[in-house]
């Protein structure tokens, strides 16, 4: 069977035998909604919560939290719309301040903020990247209660009188599904508080999985540590995979979160028959831009409710990480182990840095399956630090693949990997 899979901005084709596939698992279709629209009417019946216009009063400082580059949103289609209600409020512009949820991220350039955000929402406001690693840019708010995590953020949102974030609900990790307070919590958090909280003890707990919200220790730590700011609003969007509006609730941070959580379920999860030996999973644009996001791709074929790929299978990433590896603190570490037990030993011993949890995360993906990364703009020699397998093409990734697992070898396609979680029965 002839398939193809977002690769960049474009397509990338391959064949697999009709007798080796299982099938190509992609999110069930759903109806759409137009974008302006279901923003529009978002803001008009938030969930949990007055009207952001009610909320709003003239002479307070204003900050929004949006999504950086990493993440695929339509921030230009919610901004203004956002802004049309502070306005309409009695607040003008230079009250407003866009803060960027950059986490450990790279900064975002100007001009990636006008293909984000649009040119009209650049030219009115102030904009600031968050940076993780600036003390002086940080405010400590005190520790949470469950875990004793030190919570820091940026200063100018912990000081904001209103606090707003925008978001989308998809598949995520450690959350269960991103979105609600996690731009805060960790969005404009400092290093420490996100390393405190991409650790081995959180990582390792089993309520820490992809779709998992009820009893997830990770996002009991996402609304404690926003309840020290008080998110005020948020807006999330769930997406279908073709980057189209599905859902857009706004309001109250958990209660309107948890309705797009309803709505995320039925476009991301899908039942499937049985595990393979081999998985390919595409992480589309713009998660392929660098490897640190793209490996997410295989994160749902392990880490969700059961591993997709059998122990001592394949899956296979094709990327073209035109962004390199996105995060030299993980390639640094990777550098230093020699196999997945002895970096998931070392991380379990030594703990890692901020951004290097993915370390973790790898070694774990790594001792269920060979991963083989495709198209790579990386150096072959940097994938193998990483104790990844390089590889030119997938028909040369398909055939190391049938002859490590035999002619007769199973396969899924997953063209949508980082927001599909299959569901083994």
């Amino acid at each position: 069977m002839r398939i193809e899979v977002p690769f960049g901005k474009e397509k990338l084709g391959f064949t697999v035998p009709d007798k080796n596939l299982l099938g190509v698992v992609v999110p069930p279709a759903v109806p759409t909604v137009k974008p302006e629209e279901a923003v529009r009417a978002a803001l008009a019946g938030p969930i949990g919560s007055p009207r952001l216009r009610e909320i709003a009063r003239p002479g307070q400082k204003v900050v929004i939290v949006p999504t950086d580059i990493t993440r695929s949103l339509h921030e230009e289609v919610i901004l203004p719309l956002l802004l049309e209600e502070l306005n309409a409020a009695g607040i003008p512009d230079s009250d407003i301040t866009l803060v960027i949820a950059n986490g450990t991220h790279r900064p975002n350039t100007r001009e990636e903020c006008v293909a984000m955000y649009g040119q009209e929402v650049v030219d009115r406001l102030r904009i600031v990247n968050h940076s993780a690693y600036n003390e002086s840019e940080l405010k400590y708010l005190g520790k949470t209660p469950s875990r004793g995590i030190p919570v820091k953020i940026n200063r100018i949102v912990a000081e904001a009188d209103l606090k707003i974030a925008t978001g989308v609900i998809e598949p995520h990790l450690f959350a269960g599904y991103s979105g609600g307070v996690k731009s805060i919590a960790v969005g404009v958090a400092g290093a420490e508080t996100i390393a405190a909280t991409h650790n081995v003890d959180i990582l390792d707990d089993p309520r820490t999985r992809l779709g998992v919200i009820e009893g997830n220790v990770f996002r009991q730590f996402l609304e404690e540590a926003t309840g020290f700011v008080k998110l005020d609003f948020v807006v999330n969007v769930v997406l279908n995979p073709q980057k189209e509006f599905v859902r857009v609730v706004a309001g109250d941070p958990v209660a309107a979160h948890a309705e797009g959580v309803r709505a995320a379920r039925r476009v991301y999860e899908v039942p499937v028959s049985r595990p393979a030996d081999i998985v390919i999973a595409a992480p589309g644009y713009p998660k392929d831009r660098d490897l640190y996001q793209a490996t997410r791709a295989v994160n749902t074929s392990v880490y969700g409710p059961k591993p997709l790929v059998r122990k001592g299978g394949v899956l296979i990433i094709p990327a073209p990480c035109r962004d390199g590896i996105g995060h030299e603190g993980y390639h640094t570490w990777m550098k230093s182990v020699h196999s997945a037990d002895e970096a998931a030993a070392k991380a379990r011993s030594e703990g890692f840095a901020p951004g290097e949890h993915k370390v973790f995360v790898l070694a774990r993906i790594l001792q269920q399956a060979e991963l083989m990364i495709v198209g790579s703009a990386i150096p072959d020699q940097t994938l193998r630090e990483l104790l990844l397998t390089p590889v030119g093409t997938m028909e040369e990734a398909l055939e190391r693949a049938f002859t490590k697992r035999g002619p007769e070898a199973t396969v899924w396609v997953l063209p949508y990997g980082v927001i599909t979680i299959p569901v083994v029965s």
